[in-house]
């Protein structure tokens, strides 16, 4: 078995353009202490056009409200974004964002916007689990495969 590690959608993949944001998914990371997110977009028409929202946000429950910017994890005022977004597939348009989730409110959610039309997707990592999920479902997958 290993370790007690889960998997959880924080962006649906989704296309955006110019000023929309892709607001994720609640991350309940109830049970995990340490977070990793990344959030990657497809590429750009130029290098300048990258992404101009990205922001990860915490509460206590699930009401949209209740978010609050999580302090140095958003864009332009706890960091700045990187502005060479890649325009071929060769390289990857990734940002990556990790988190101490024994310092975090229980629910985490990313939101990114684009400043030209981009797929963006996000993958929640949660690591450092009480128990490891036994099944898909406990998973938030459609299979575990081990080897």
């Amino acid at each position: 078995m290993l370790p007690a590690y889960k998997v959880a959608t924080a962006i649906i993949p989704i296309s955006k353009t110019n000023g929309a944001t892709a607001v994720g998914e609640y991350i309940d990371r109830l049970g995990y202490d340490f977070i990793g997110i990344d959030v990657v977009a497809s590429t750009a028409n130029v290098v300048s056009n990258t992404l101009n929202v990205l922001a990860v946000a915490e509460s206590d429950d699930t009401v949209v409200t209740n978010f609050a910017a999580v302090t140095g994890m958003d864009g332009g005022t706890g960091f700045t974004i990187a502005t060479n977004a890649y325009t071929n597939t060769a390289s990857q348009n990734l940002w990556s964002f990790r988190i101490d989730g024994r310092k975090r409110k229980r629910y985490l959610k990313v939101s990114a916007s684009p400043q030209t039309t981009m797929v963006i997707a996000g993958i929640a990592h949660l690591h450092r689990g009480k128990e490891a999920p036994i099944t898909a479902s406990d998973a938030n997958a459609l299979n575990i495969v081990e080897g």
